[in-house]
């Protein structure tokens, strides 16, 4: 960390532990696993009542702004509810800008799909400060949610549906209609990959695929990414696909699902031909 934002999170807990609304917190994300290096943030989780809960977040940027130099922006997260929300502050210390995540859990309905994802893993060596030893008792149910496994049939049906797809948009010479479905594709080579090498119990996607997909496959989702033109565009999506089938087959061999390869075939075979025409 660095140490302006270790100051400011150092602030932040000292002014919560004023306010007799925040029952106390605990370090979730990096910090919690011990993974955390000069350029990660802090993500506490803080438990209030349902009664203050409201109001505990509306004036949550006003207390950020009594403990940085400057706050620019408090940003809140599109999932908040009333169970759980996830702030994101952009602040200034001396002459360095920071993130500094603000998370609150109301303490009455932890069982909420977030409210677990963010219990999970956490345990007493993680408690930033505990009031009246609330944050213990609940860390101690060991709430979690499970790990989402991607679907590989949905996977391989998601990609060549949209492969196709791909065609008129570049007989239109749509590049933004192209890249949207590209990113599908992408999505989905992701999902499929997930599939078969995700271990791991915690993050989101780029997290798993940093940590758990081979290296080999790691090179494969890097070839969607190209210039926007239309010709760049073209001969990745024509790459795309073969390295796609290829994990795909070997996925498909490895758990012993009976995919019709003739999808894969005809999709790229009637793609390649579709390009060469002229409409």
């Amino acid at each position: 960390m660095h140490k302006n934002l270790e100051l400011a999170f150092e602030r932040l807990v000292e002014r919560l532990k004023e306010d007799e609304r925040c029952k106390g917190g605990w370090h979730y994300g990096s910090v919690s696993r011990g993974t955390e290096d000069i350029y990660s943030d802090y993500d506490p989780v803080f438990l209030v009542a349902d009664k203050d809960f409201e109001q505990f977040a509306a004036d949550a940027p006003d207390i950020f702004r009594e403990v940085v130099d400057e706050l620019l922006i408090f940003w809140g997260e599109d999932f908040n509810d009333a169970h759980f929300k996830n702030y994101c502050g952009l602040i200034r210390m001396g002459d360095n800008l920071h993130q500094l995540d603000f998370f609150i859990l109301n303490a009455d309905y932890p069982e909420g799909w977030m409210c677990k994802h963010h219990l999970k893993g956490c345990t007493k060596d993680n408690i930033i400060f505990d009031r009246s030893g609330e944050v213990a008792a609940l860390l101690e149910k060991g709430y979690r949610t499970d790990n989402y496994i991607p679907d590989a049939i949905r996977a391989m049906d998601t990609y060549w549906f949209h492969a196709e797809m791909l065609i008129k948009y570049f007989k239109r010479k749509d590049v933004f209609k192209l890249i949207k479905n590209i990113d599908i594709l992408f999505h989905a080579h992701i999902d499929l990959l997930l599939s078969q090498y995700d271990t791991l119990d915690w993050g989101s996607w780029e997290s798993k695929v940093k940590y758990c997909v081979p290296e080999e496959k790691k090179d494969h989702l890097k070839e969607y990414f190209t210039q926007a033109e239309l010709d760049s565009l073209e001969a990745a999506v024509k790459k795309c696909m073969i390295l796609f089938r290829q994990d795909a087959e070997e996925l498909c061999k490895e758990k012993g699902i009976g995919y019709p390869e003739s999808i894969s075939s005809q999709v790229i075979s009637y793609f390649n031909k579709r390009m060469e025409s002229v409409d």
